[in-house]
């Protein structure tokens, strides 16, 4: 009995543990005319993933979440940390190609 009231305690403790951690909600940014779907927040960081010889551009916007941008749809002018911008025309993505690895170089945007 004592074991397992011990394994309910630690199951309880670990499931309130992964409750708190944060979860990111990843997007991509689609063609104009898409979709309705809009996201609005303050940029607070850009950065580049490598996955297969291609470079994936990531906008993170506040704390939890992240969209992905592509080249052609990257305006530098607009898109720096620090600047609220709307994002129109989203679509949800269920993959983890936004984590960064150490082994991944930074890589300027054109205008810095």
């Amino acid at each position: 009995m004592k074991h397992l009231g011990t394994l309910l305690l630690l199951t309880f403790a670990f499931g309130i543990a992964r409750a708190q951690k944060q979860k990111i909600t990843t997007y991509q940014l689609m063609e104009p005319g898409f979709n309705m779907n809009t996201i609005t927040g303050t940029i607070s960081e850009i950065y580049t993933t490598k996955r297969y010889g291609k470079t994936f551009w990531w906008v993170r916007i506040g704390a939890d979440t992240i969209l992905h941008v592509w080249p052609r749809h990257l305006d530098t002018a607009t898109m720096k940390p620090g600047i609220t911008r709307s994002f129109k025309s989203i679509k949800r993505l269920d993959n983890n190609w936004w984590i960064k690895e150490k082994s991944e170089n930074y890589i300027k945007p054109k205008n810095e």
